[in-house]
């Protein structure tokens, strides 16, 4: 099963079952604006952020069915389409970043079985997916996560003396991320990064680190390869971080 660089399924895996191009549908020639995915062995997978980016659509349309469409900055942005009903799990407004949850493979909108349809739009122009899927082509704009992650620790009360917010993980990162652990059965209270932690992990995004947000963070940490203990250490941050 095929692997992209920078997947949209959250398994990984997965079959492309209509390319970006021309192709023949219900007897008519008509250009393909995305790419048509299923996840490993033909099954549904959840369906994650191509990269950081702002909602702004999240809604029904008799086409696309259930679907989300993500702005990346510098005229960038995809969408994704045809989810299942009920399984949107981001609004209009809300920042997502890369790897988060927005829903759910379904068939729902103008189909002929459950799938993935992904397309990427750059200035006004449909462009082949599977380059920037398989990581040949970038966003020109994309954002610091880490450095995303130092302005919610600073605003959480932690400092950096030495580097400040300067977008590039090191010792003082390792520091605070150190320190920064929620731990079990002590109320965590750091807002600002416990948001980072659930918008990446895919549930409601409200600053508490509750039951709802530690299940998720075990199953994502299962998922990843990761102890799956609820607590987000320095490991959990750098895999969360795209921290190599």
């Amino acid at each position: 099963m095929a692997k992209y660089k920078n997947p949209v399924l959250r398994k990984g895996g997965h079959k492309v079952t209509s390319p970006f191009g021309m192709r023949t549908i219900w007897g008519k020639k008509q250009m393909h604006n995305g790419i048509d995915l299923v996840g490993e062995g033909a099954t549904l997978d959840y369906i994650i952020a191509f990269a950081d980016g702002v909602v702004k659509i999240s809604k029904y349309s008799l086409t696309a069915g259930e679907y989300v469409s993500l702005y990346h900055g510098n005229g960038n942005y995809t969408r994704y389409l045809h989810m299942k009903k009920g399984s949107r799990t981001v609004k209009a407004g809300d920042k997502v970043l890369k790897g988060q949850v927005l829903g759910y493979m379904g068939a729902t909108g103008n189909v002929t079985g459950a799938h993935l349809h992904f397309d990427v739009n750059v200035n006004g122009k449909y462009v082949d997916p599977a380059p920037y899927l398989e990581g040949v082509k970038e966003f020109e704009n994309t954002p610091n996560k880490v450095k995303d992650w130092q302005l919610a620790a600073i605003a959480d009360g932690f400092k950096f003396p030495k580097y400040g917010a300067d977008g590039k993980w090191g010792a003082e990162c390792e520091s605070v991320a150190k320190k920064a652990v929620c731990k079990k059965r002590v109320t965590y209270k750091y807002k600002s990064l416990t948001k980072i932690v659930q918008r990446a992990v895919g549930v409601t995004v409200d600053g508490k680190f509750g039951k709802n947000t530690r299940t998720a963070v075990i199953n994502w940490q299962k998922l990843v390869g990761l102890t799956p203990d609820g607590c987000v250490g320095p490991e959990s941050w750098k895999k969360l971080l795209g921290v190599k």
